[in-house]
């Protein structure tokens, strides 16, 4: 992954520019980067476009692949094109799913064709945000907008609200818990990390976490998240350990504005974070 980011600064995104400092780096050239995975040894990253309404119905969305290990292949800037504000991403099969306003897209991702669409419009949401799945046919979606996490059944197309909780963006499942982060309510950041038992369903907020919240990854007992802590150049990595409780903050050598939905190298201590607001994307080494 190391070899990835540093291949990227020399070649992969000209004439895409590259900031470096000791331990971290920035990529430009993005249109409000939301999202980011690794799959099939690929980093897929949601961009919701170049309008600052990430709402729109303006079909300015896209997708954008890049070879994990740098080699063989360029990025492909809008390797799916024509989506309108795509946030939330995950892979599952050979088939990238996508949340894109108010609706729920699946793309094979060889052929790069739609293969799966479901409408949330008559839930009058406009903020499809985070995605997660329970197992192959399981995917849950969180609407931002109308506090609530969806069920969805992808082999039968359906979907059924699976519970309400306070403006939840990120999703994350391990075992029979989901981790969910939130946006928080009246325009000030006091949105909570949350924990549910899917079993019981029964939500519990974890101490000390609290912010402008979005991604989510997870490394044993410790929790990940990012802040946008304002709508300017503040954003940080904060995690909470799962164990005693303990909360603490990556040390960043340059905030971002806006990070969203983040992914984490264990092996490699390397945060690969979008930054909506700016049109990059961070490598972060988490030096603590």
């Amino acid at each position: 992954m190391f070899k990835y980011w540093v291949w990227m600064a020399m070649a992969l995104f000209s004439p895409l520019t590259c900031a470096f400092s000791q331990d971290q780096y920035s990529y430009r050239g993005f249109d409000a980067p939301v999202c980011v995975i690794q799959y099939g040894g690929y980093l897929y990253l949601s961009n919701a476009g170049k309008n600052p309404d990430m709402t729109a119905k303006d079909g300015d969305g896209y997708i954008a692949r890049i070879k994990s290990d740098g080699s063989q292949e360029e990025a492909t800037m809008k390797y799916l094109a024509g989506l309108d504000s795509p946030h939330g991403i995950a892979a599952s099969k050979g088939i990238l799913y996508v949340c894109d306003v108010d609706r729920l897209l699946g793309f094979n991702l060889q052929k790069k064709s739609k293969v799966f669409e479901l409408s949330f419009a008559a839930e009058g949401t406009r903020r499809l945000s985070g995605l997660s799945f329970s197992d192959d046919n399981t995917l849950y979606v969180s609407a931002t907008d109308i506090n609530a996490i969806f069920e969805v059944h992808i082999d039968r197309n359906t979907y059924g609200k699976w519970i309400e909780t306070q403006s939840p963006t990120g999703l994350l499942i391990d075992k029979n818990k989901m981790y969910v982060s939130s946006w928080g309510t009246d325009s000030l950041p006091n949105g909570k990390i949350g924990v549910i038992d899917m079993n019981r369903k029964i939500y519990e907020t974890l101490p000390g976490c609290e912010g402008y919240l979005w991604g989510l990854a997870l490394d044993g007992k410790k929790l990940y998240y990012c802040d946008w802590v304002a709508f300017d150049k503040r954003g940080v990595i904060k995690w909470h350990r799962l164990d005693n409780g303990d909360n603490g903050q990556i040390k960043l050598t340059e905030k971002m504005a806006g990070p969203a939905g983040f992914i984490f190298d264990a092996r490699n201590n390397l945060f690969i974070v979008p930054a909506v607001l700016e049109g990059k994307v961070y490598g972060a080494f988490g030096f603590k």
